[in-house]
């Protein structure tokens, strides 16, 4: 008996330090759901946050070369790149994503520039309403996304792109998207912005609309819906871009400080120094209604 009865007792201590055991691990243990994986990205900052740069191998570097930002495996291209490479990264705060593709040269068959519509949540400036931006990894801040396929973006299409957020969506033209009469930015990179443009981007009212191009826009009787909502009393007037330099071989620093001093040139108000024709710079073509800030990317990091 004794014998017996000490054996029982052993059995039943074991049995109860699994249980105990068992029941340790389980309170230790961290659910699936609440593991997070780690950020892998292949961003980099510039080291005074002016710009960010993304190094690509050969391929693909060659693919965004040769495509359309408009076509359909591009735009899901695009989507992955944003959703992998800058939303883990950066803060959701950008309306524009600017892609320079880092070309000495302009690519074969390829355009200087091209825009890719994200949202709009403008009224009366010839566009339905939609909002993509969820699909870019972006909560509703993004507007477009914009590629310049020649790195010469203070004097190159980067203000003529970025137009396109506005139009010409208005009244249809020879060439689509663009002008035939009107001297603006949508026919050269070199003009100012014309009154129905800035019009369009929500600048002025239409009360300024004072040159007989862009009266004839705005009184077109295609020009159906043109109540601009919101107005240029409460429209949005200073925007924020992400420049994203795209290359198949690291940046030398003479094309680093290149790329600071063009995005300075981009970006600058009389109050930061002195801005002149001498290349593209939104305050200037715009005769300082709009604005651009670019960099700062310490501050927008996650």
């Amino acid at each position: 008996m004794p014998f017996k009865f000490i054996f029982k007792t052993i059995c039943l201590l074991f049995v109860l330090l699994l249980f105990l055991t068992t029941s340790c691990d389980n309170n230790d243990a961290t659910p699936s759901n609440t593991i997070e994986k780690p950020i892998t990205t292949n961003l980099k900052m510039e080291s005074s946050g002016a710009f960010s740069n993304l190094k690509l191998t050969t391929e693909e570097f060659n693919y965004w070369n040769s495509n359309s930002v408009n076509s359909t495996e591009t735009i899901s291209k695009i989507k992955t790149l944003c959703k992998t490479e800058i939303y883990p990264v950066l803060k959701d705060e950008f309306d524009f994503i600017i892609v320079v593709m880092n070309n000495k040269d302009l690519p074969a068959n390829m355009p200087y520039g091209e825009y890719h519509h994200v949202k709009n949540d403008i009224q009366g400036i010839g566009l339905d309403l939609f909002d993509y931006s969820a699909e870019f990894g972006s909560s509703g801040k993004l507007q477009g996304i914009y590629f310049l396929y020649k790195n010469n973006i203070d004097n190159g299409p980067v203000l003529h792109e970025m137009f396109h957020r506005w139009g010409n969506w208005a009244v249809p033209q020879n060439y689509g998207g663009h002008w035939d009469k009107v001297d603006g930015i949508l026919t050269s990179v070199s003009n100012n912005y014309a009154d129905i443009e800035l019009y369009l981007a929500g600048a002025i009212p239409a009360s300024e609309i004072k040159d007989s191009e862009s009266l004839a826009i705005y009184n077109d009787s295609r020009f159906t819906n043109k109540t601009r909502t919101p107005n240029s009393t409460n429209s949005q007037k200073n925007f924020k871009s992400l420049v994203l330099v795209m290359g198949s071989s690291d940046l030398t620093d003479a094309e680093t400080t290149t790329l600071k001093n063009r995005i300075s040139n981009i970006t600058r108000t009389p109050a930061q120094g002195t801005t002149n024709t001498g290349y593209q710079n939104i305050y200037n073509k715009t005769k300082g209604l709009l604005t651009l800030s670019i960099g700062e990317l310490d501050k927008a990091k996650k």
